[in-house]
């Protein structure tokens, strides 16, 4: 037997807002897990963990941006996504960690999720995504394993990273 349940907004008992649904039928949820920030202090010519200077949005506080970690608020599926101007000569891996573990994916093994080679003068566009489900407390970062060249941040936004909750 079907039935239909019509509301405007779900509640916790204790009396805050879960979710919304306007007269069109979208869902809006209070209180997302959104993350987004950039480097414009650090141009990143060695090894090590990428750290977003600015926060553009951070609803959960889940970022540290001294250095560069993402601890997850709440169990589940978090989207990430990373992008930087890779400058050569040299080579780069990218990838996401979780927990300071190369995170593969389901791929095995430690995986980079990203090569770049640039030859000299060569300036890349580089970025990666990867879905990544976390235990309340777990953490994400972005780490740089670099053989030459650089990792553009000082004075602009030519990098940046997002992280939200999906479920």
């Amino acid at each position: 037997m079907a039935s239909i349940l019509k509301v405007n907004e779900l509640q916790h008992t204790g009396g805050t807002s879960a979710m919304t649904v306007d007269s069109d039928g979208r869902v809006g949820f209070n209180n997302p897990i959104i993350f987004q920030g950039y480097n414009d202090t650090t141009t990143y010519t060695s090894t090590g963990t990428w750290v977003a200077t600015k926060e553009t949005i951070d609803t959960a506080s889940a970022y540290n941006n001294s250095t560069g970690i993402f601890t997850a608020p709440k169990a589940g599926y978090y989207h990430c996504a990373f992008h930087a101007l890779y400058r050569g000569p040299g080579n780069v891996r990218l990838s996401f960690r979780k927990n300071n573990s190369t995170y593969s994916g389901g791929a095995g093994g430690a995986a980079s999720l990203l090569y770049q080679d640039a030859e000299a003068s060569d300036e890349d566009n580089v970025n990666m995504t990867q879905i990544i489900q976390c235990a309340a407390a777990d953490t994400i970062d972005v780490y740089i394993t670099l053989a030459g060249g650089d990792i553009y941040g000082n004075s602009n936004g030519h990098n940046g990273m997002n992280i939200f909750y999906i479920g």
